[in-house]
């Protein structure tokens, strides 16, 4: 296994909770390039459509995503800046939380300001499946999860599921 690879940090840790500190270019937590091929390398092992460098234990604002050119972006210090009033509800799931699967509504499409690996500022505007990806990953860097965005009886239902689901594979 390749050393870039990361053990995922699971749903009950509370590293999940805590807001990572913003990317520092001038004074590096971590080097940048490397940072980029850990996400890539780790969201493409875990089967995994986006990543926060928290979910594999490096607290800083950093985060993995696919695109629709199938190139995918990692994004530093990423801040959404408006949100379509569209939205949709679609189900989606979070490496953290294997096998559960719950319904989300989100802004169709967002405009966000981020900045590359070399500390270059962009703007750009994603829509759809990307849009879904960069809010879900956004909220890793606010501390918040997926689930907080779910009524009770909902995330009763599809941990229910979810158990089946696992009791299944693990037959299997």
């Amino acid at each position: 296994m390749s050393d870039l690879i990361c053990e995922l940090v699971k749903e009950d840790d509370p590293f999940l909770r805590e807001t990572p500190e913003e990317f520092n270019f001038d004074n590096p937590q971590v080097d940048s390039e490397k940072l980029v091929d850990q996400l890539f390398a780790n969201m493409i092992h875990h089967n995994g459509v986006g990543l926060s460098a928290n979910q594999i234990g490096i607290p800083v604002r950093v985060f993995a995503m696919a695109t629709d050119d199938e190139n995918g972006i990692v994004v530093f210090n990423p801040e959404i800046i408006e949100w379509s009033d569209e939205t949709t509800y679609i189900k989606e799931g979070c490496l953290s939380f294997p096998g559960l699967y719950v319904a989300i509504e989100r802004a169709q499409s967002i405009f966000a300001k981020f900045k590359f690996f070399d500390g270059e500022e962009q703007g750009a505007s994603f829509t759809d499946m990307s849009a879904r990806i960069f809010q879900h990953e956004s909220e890793h860097m606010d501390g918040d999860i997926f689930t907080d965005n779910v009524s009770g009886f909902k995330l009763k239902s599809a941990m229910k599921k979810r158990k089946q689901y696992l009791r299944k594979l693990k037959k299997n």
